[in-house]
């Protein structure tokens, strides 16, 4: 697969899918019981499902992100992150053994893996470090939600720890688009490159089957 990219190649690269859980994108979530619009994550959804089918049959690792909160990880800093201490926020998303903590209309099948989260970045208090280096992965394809928070948050970390990052612009999706826009933006700038899932999808689907299967083999190995 010489011909590919290198970041793009499935030798090097892994699908991150960040945060599509239930109550992060599904009309019936905490999110949206409160008002805000999941609409464009419902739209996103099918668009993801089709490049994660792409990045099986390419070979690539696809690592779902998974937030969880409960009693062992709401520290006060974390409860009050919006106002003083003392104030106690309760946390609504993501509780820990609940529908909403479920993923949305995606999820892992077999080979596939899962990294539990905590804090908006995939990098902080997590083994996911620990998972890229034994596949051997050197570049990160970031889709998911909020495409500003969650989603750039954990890019931008991936940068910091020496790896390639991409930002998937059309399977990643926030509650206001002009939010997403200027993440895409600032991505863009400063951070990687931003691509389409259709440039990615027609990208592996020129490599080789056999290949791809040697990349596989290579992986869970």
């Amino acid at each position: 697969m010489t011909d590919l990219p290198f970041r793009y190649d499935p030798a090097h690269a892994a699908l991150i899918v960040v945060d599509v859980q239930n109550d992060f994108c599904s009309p019936d979530g905490s999110l949206g019981k409160i008002g805000n619009d999941v609409s464009a994550a419902v739209t996103m959804v099918p668009r993801l499902q089709g490049l994660i089918d792409a990045a099986h049959g390419a070979g690539l690792p696809v690592i779902f992100i998974q937030t969880l909160h409960d009693e062992t990880n709401d520290s006060p800093q974390w409860l009050n992150r919006h106002g003083e201490p003392g104030k106690n926020r309760s946390s609504i998303t993501c509780r820990t053994g609940t529908w909403g903590a479920d993923f949305y209309e995606v999820g892992p099948v077999a080979g596939d893996l899962v990294v539990n989260k905590y804090r908006y970045s995939a990098f902080v208090g997590t083994n996911l470090q620990i998972v890229l280096t034994t596949l051997g992965v050197e570049s990160l394809l970031f889709t998911g939600v909020a495409t500003e928070v969650c989603v750039e948050s954990s890019l931008r970390d991936g940068l910091f720890a020496e790896y390639y990052v991409t930002l998937v612009d059309d399977c990643a999706a926030s509650y206001d688009q002009a939010a997403h826009d200027a993440s895409v933006r600032g991505v863009a700038k400063n951070f990687g490159t931003v691509v389409s899932s259709g440039y990615l999808e027609g990208l592996w689907a020129e490599a080789p089957a056999e290949a791809a299967e040697q990349v596989l083999a290579a992986a869970v190995a």
